[in-house]
Parts: C-alpha cells; sequence; structure tokens
C-alpha cells in the first residue's frame, strides 16, 4: 500500500537514523495528540491503546507499556514499513509469536523496547498518523451483538466495521480485508475510523486536528444513541455505617491474603454512586470482559464477596478467595462488594487504582451497551488467547514492575509528616520502596508535600490526610481513609509532636496539657486506631510483621532541665511502647521507639518566632547565653559527633527497626554518642 508520505526507505542500517525525526512535524504532532487523549481516561488508561507516525517509509510506533499519557519521541521504536507488510502478506511460517517475529525483521538499529503488539494495522493503514484508543462511549458499539448494525445506522459510510478477531496478525488481517471490502463496494479510499468489535477504535489522518475532530464527531454521535436511550436507574441509597464496617473488615484482610514473595498488595476502595449502582447488576459483575485490555490490567473476572455479617468477614473472604483461585487458576486483581463497592489490588497504588478504573470502564460498557442494543462479552476462546498470548504477558509485565528497596510494597503512616522530621523520614521511606500516607494538622503543606513526592516517586506513591492525633475521632479517620487508599498500613511512624519549654514554677497548665496530650495521650489514639487494621492483616497474612515506630527522644531517656514536659511525655511514651510491645506481639505487631538527639536544623529548633532556640533563650536554660547562635552551639558541644541529628539518621533506624524480626520494646537512641545503651 502507498504512504501518503515519502516511502522512499531511509538507510536502515545506520544507527542514527531515528534522529533526524525527532524533531519533525509529525513526531511532534503525534506526541501531543498522544498525550491529550492518553490523559483523558474516557479514552483510554494506563498502557493501553498505541500510535504511530510514518516518515520516510519508517513506522515510528508506541513501545509496549508506555502509556499514551506520557509519551516522547524516545519512546517510540522505528521499524520498516516495508519489511512489516511483506511479513503481514506472507503465509512463511515463523517460530513463536509472528508478530514479535516481524518486528524483529523490520527494526531499525538497536531499540531498547518492544514496539506495540498492534504494529501490523498500523503499517498497513496509509495514513502517516494513526491513534487507536478504547473509548469508554465508543465501546458500547463496538463491545455490542448489534455493534455492526448500530455502526451502519449512527455513522453510515464513515466508518470501517471489523468484528472480534484476536490480536497480532489476525486482527491485522481482518482491518486489512475491511478496508479492502470497503474500497470494492464504495470505489474509494476506506475512511479514517476503523471500529474493532470488543477493542476499541483506530482514526488515521494527516495531521493531529483531523484525527481529534474525527474522534470526537465519532464519540459525539455514539454519545448521543446512549444519551437517548432509557436513563441510568438512580444508584441504591447508602448505608455509610455498613459501608465503612464491611471496609474495615474486608479490605485489610483481602491485602493480607494477596501478598506475595515482593511484598503486601496494595488494595484500594471505591464506594461512589457509580460502583454501588454497578455492583447492584449481577449481568454486568459476572458477565466477563469487554475488551483485551481489561483482562490484562482488570483480570478476565472479579472476586465477588457478598457479606451480610462483616464479623464473619475472615471465613467468607477465605472461602470465596480459595473459590475463585480454584475456577480461574489465579488471583484476582478486582473484587466487587455488592451494594458496597469495588476494590482493585495491585503492586502500588497505580496499579490498583488503574485496574479498579479499567473494570468500572468495562462496567459503565456493558450497562450503556445494554441501553442501545445488546452487550457481547469475549467468549472462553477469546479470553484464553489474551490470557495466554506472549505479547499481552509482556504488556502486563511491563506495566507490573513495581517499587524496589527495603520497603517495597509496603504502606506507612507517618503522623506529623507536613516537615521536620516527619517529612525526612517519608522521603526516606519512599526511597526504600514505601508508600506513604503524610498524615498532618497542616493539611495545604501535607498535601503539597505529598504531590510533589508522587511525581517524583510515583503516582499514588504519597497521599496526604488530615490528622489531629489528639483527637480520637481523628485518628480513626485518617486510619479509614489509609484502609480506603492503601488497603491497610504495615508501618505507624507515631511522629508528630509538640514542645513547650518552660520551669516547673512558671509554666502554664495550659501549656503542659496540650504538651501532655499531643505527645502521650496523641501516641496512644494512633495506636488504638491502627492496630485493629494491622491485626486483620497479620490474621490473613501470618508471615508478615507489622509495625508501630514511636519517633521518641533523647529526652526520653534522661531529663530535661526547664522543659519538663516534653521529657515527661516522651518518657511515658517509652512506657506506652514497652506495654503495646507486649500486648500487641501476639498479633505480629512490633512496637518499638526511637530517641533522636536534637535535629538543630529543622523547625522545631530553628523556627525563628517559636523554635526552641527562641523558647531556651527566653527561658535562660542556656547560662551565658545572649544570642540564638550561643544556645546552637552549647547543645552541638553535647554531642561527640559534633551536629544535631537529621532525619535520614532516624530514618536509618526506624528501616533498621522495620528489618529486625525478633526485636520489639526497644528505644534505640540515635543520639551521635550523647546518650548510650547500658
Amino acid at each position: 500500500m502507498t504512504q501518503t508520505t515519502d516511502t522512499t526507505p531511509t538507510d536502515t542500517t545506520h544507527p542514527d537514523i531515528t534522529r533526524a525525526h525527532r524533531d519533525h512535524r509529525l513526531t511532534a504532532e503525534l506526541i501531543e495528540l498522544s498525550n491529550r487523549f492518553g490523559a483523558d481516561p474516557a479514552y483510554v488508561r494506563a498502557g493501553g491503546g498505541n500510535s504511530s507516525v510514518k516518515i520516510d517509509g519508517i513506522l515510528h510506533i508506541k513501545s509496549s507499556g508506555t502509556p499514551l499519557a506520557t509519551l516522547t519521541a524516545d519512546d517510540l521504536v522505528p521499524l520498516r514499513n516495508d519489511v512489516l507488510l511483506q511479513a503481514l502478506a506472507s503465509d512463511e511460517e515463523v517460530e513463536g509469536d509472528p508478530v514479535r517475529a516481524a518486528a524483529q525483521r523490520a527494526q531499525v538499529g538497536n531499540p531498547t523496547r518492544r514496539p506495540s503488539v498492534e504494529i501490523l494495522f498500523h503499517a498497513l493503514i496509509d495514513d502517516p498518523l494513526v491513534l487507536h484508543l478504547h473509548p469508554v462511549t465508543a465501546n458500547a458499539l463496538t463491545c455490542n451483538e448489534d455493534g455492526e448494525s448500530l455502526a451502519a445506522e449512527l455513522l453510515g459510510d464513515d466508518a470501517v466495521w471489523v468484528p472480534y478477531i484476536d490480536p497480532g496478525v489476525p486482527l491485522a488481517v481482518g482491518v486489512q480485508e475491511a478496508r479492502a471490502a470497503y474500497t470494492q463496494r464504495m470505489g474509494n479510499k476506506p475512511p479514517k475510523v476503523t471500529l474493532l468489535g470488543n477493542h476499541g477504535i483506530i482514526v488515521a489522518g494527516a495531521s493531529a486536528a483531523d484525527i481529534t475532530a474525527e474522534t470526537k464527531r465519532v464519540t459525539a454521535l455514539i454519545a448521543g444513541a446512549i444519551d437517548a436511550a432509557d436513563p441510568v436507574p438512580a444508584a441504591p441509597e447508602q448505608d455509610a455505617a455498613r459501608t465503612a464496617s464491611v471496609i474495615n473488615a474486608v479490605v485489610p484482610r483481602l491485602r493480607g491474603l494477596l501478598g506475595s514473595d515482593a511484598g503486601p498488595a496494595v488494595v484500594t476502595a471505591d464506594t461512589s454512586d457509580l460502583a454501588r449502582s454497578i455492583t447492584a447488576e449481577d449481568a454486568i459483575v459476572t458477565g466477563g470482559p469487554m475488551i483485551p485490555d481489561q483482562i490484562v490490567y482488570a483480570g478476565s473476572f472479579p472476586l465477588v464477596v457478598d457479606l451480610p455479617d462483616p464479623e464473619a468477614a475472615a471465613d467468607t473472604l477465605a472461602t470465596a478467595l480459595a473459590a475463585h483461585r480454584a475456577e480461574h487458576g489465579r488471583d484476582p486483581v478486582v473484587t466487587v462488594l455488592p451494594g458496597i463497592g469495588v476494590l482493585g489490588a495491585g503492586t502500588d497504588l497505580a496499579k490498583a487504582d488503574n485496574a479498579l478504573r479499567v473494570y468500572l470502564d468495562h462496567a459503565v460498557v456493558a450497562r450503556d451497551a445494554d441501553r442501545i442494543g445488546r452487550v457481547r462479552a469475549m467468549d472462553a476462546r477469546e479470553r484464553r488467547f489474551i490470557e495466554t498470548w506472549e505479547a499481552e504477558a509482556y504488556r502486563q509485565a511491563q506495566a507490573a514492575q513495581g517499587a524496589v528497596g527495603r520497603l517495597a510494597g509496603r504502606v506507612a503512616l507517618v503522623t506529623g509528616a507536613a516537615q521536620g522530621f516527619g517529612l525526612g523520614i517519608t522521603e526516606a521511606l519512599l526511597a526504600e520502596g514505601a508508600s506513604v500516607l503524610l498524615a498532618d494538622l497542616n493539611i495545604e503543606l501535607a498535601t503539597a508535600n505529598a504531590e510533589r513526592l508522587a511525581s517524583e516517586h510515583g503516582a499514588g506513591r504519597a497521599r496526604a490526610v488530615a490528622m489531629n492525633v489528639a483527637d480520637a475521632d481523628s485518628c480513626e479517620a485518617a486510619v479509614a481513609k489509609a484502609v480506603q487508599i492503601y488497603g491497610g498500613i504495615d508501618l505507624l511512624v507515631s511522629n508528630a509532636g509538640i514542645v513547650r519549654s518552660e520551669g516547673v514554677m512558671s509554666q502554664p497548665v495550659a501549656d503542659f496539657d496540650l504538651v501532655t496530650n499531643v505527645n502521650y495521650r496523641g501516641y496512644f489514639l494512633c495506636v488504638r486506631a491502627v492496630a485493629p487494621v494491622m491485626a486483620a492483616q497479620r490474621g490473613a497474612d501470618p508471615s508478615r510483621w507489622l509495625d508501630i515506630v514511636e519517633v521518641n527522644s533523647k529526652s526520653g531517656l534522661e531529663g530535661s532541665k526547664r522543659n519538663f514536659a516534653y521529657a515527661g511525655s516522651k518518657f511515658g511514651g517509652i512506657g506506652l511502647t514497652q506495654s503495646f510491645a507486649l500486648e500487641l506481639v501476639e498479633y505480629g505487631i512490633k512496637v518499638n521507639a526511637v530517641c533522636p538527639g536534637n535535629f538543630l536544623d529543622g523547625p522545631l529548633w530553628s523556627d525563628p518566632e517559636r523554635g526552641l532556640f527562641v523558647q531556651y533563650l527566653a527561658a535562660g536554660k542556656v547560662p551565658g547565653a545572649t544570642t540564638v547562635e550561643d544556645v546552637r552551639r552549647f547543645y552541638e558541644a553535647k554531642v561527640p559527633m559534633g551536629r544535631g541529628c537529621t532525619p535520614a539518621d532516624v530514618a536509618r533506624a526506624i528501616v533498621y527497626i522495620v528489618e529486625q524480626t525478633y526485636e520489639t520494646g526497644q528505644a534505640v537512641p540515635v543520639t551521635g554518642g550523647q546518650n548510650m545503651l547500658n
């Protein structure tokens, strides 16, 4: 077939062949087009969909597993288009996957990434730009027993219809034959739109503007037909108390049951009106997958757990999961709680949430397909092909790559995480592979830092939650939020603390109560809220220890002059740590404390208005000191290592404690030698 651009193949033996095309106008248009549609979940999720551009006889196509939303020119794999077309026309038997074999023969230079599994239909379409999407709206037509007739009614001769065909060579041949049949029937070139049964749409064109306009037009026509159909029934009224009870009973246990050698799973919950209305329709829940992406990212079938009695969650969940494994030979990716909501599982929050959203998209497709016709799910043979196809297994493996580090897969909740020690600890835990919930009264600062850290470490790796550790309801709500977002908590770092430095004869009672409520009572309330969640996880997976670590202080190891309220709260904290350790060990929960020295560069000490340097100077705690610098030098001189403690020092101690499986009830000094264990 003739390309619309110059088809004279360039010298493909030269390793730098693609450099001249990286800044080409068409490449720039493809990247902009891919990023824009890829970022819109109405058209594609995560690594789904693909796109390509043809320049000088070379097909530059999205690499497998790369999301359209983040596609760059460097992610495009260059292939000789003429070689791909020869492979499509050849009847030669090849060993292994024929698409992979064709890609290897057509490759230019030595690309490090595999191209999209759909290279062949990109090659045969002669437009320079090709975009393949899985739109929720359009798939209500493509995933329909009446799809072909609906397409003719709504789009006439402006689209080519291709019934469901296994992806790879068979699908490419089907697209080729459908386009040829159109040309023979109509006497002109095929239209820009190809509708793929139970798969999605292909839109081709000479420019990004052409493709955008045609995609929007087709979407609007199908949306109009759906909107003209019977309205969607209202979601059943939510029983908030029952929903919370079921989520708290099921999710931490499911998280424990779905863990692997790589670490615990993340299980995230959606109890929205959409999720509850979808789960009320048994045909939608159990009808089977609509498109290959659903199988790859959300699994062919969800685990369905009906839980009339949350108290029976452990037995009910274990029985349902065993039955699912026996029937399908694999763990579920999505779990449906009828009338309650939908859960998604993954190695991290981004993957768990993607599975959840892909499943809900599928449910909307099934619902709307029935509104305009009759939904068509993939049959058993079609499902098995996708489940066992090596190319899809590769794409799934690329998407499944998660965080690495000593805490990979673990979920931590850090209190007082918006700044200071808490923020530094959070950054270190993220670097070790954990996902972290930043809990703080200052939710604006916590949110800003969580967004920054997620951009650095990966989507979903850091989230923020408002939390007042001195308020029981706030602690319970924050832990419930952690369960809904991540499925549970593996590590609680009780870091939030406050100092009010004053002599015993002059300190206001209100200041003493404030320090006690935050530092001592707050630690108790946090443990009280998180321990049941950890116990449920351990009950489901006895192989994993859970951890609570109090960020105490060297003032918990020795008294502190004119700082008795703080020292007393920290002495009490070590008493709580030892007592909690004795009580919670039977639930697989280790409880320890780290006792940092002075973080002289942090806001607790250095804040120019309320910092301890200022407070201690005003309280006369340092004899002879006349400036803040005098106070700082006084405290630095107390440390054998000559400097204050840093968040990195504390974080290393926390990771050390978590890694120990034979330590509980300990208070570990992190003081540069200022305090030593006896």
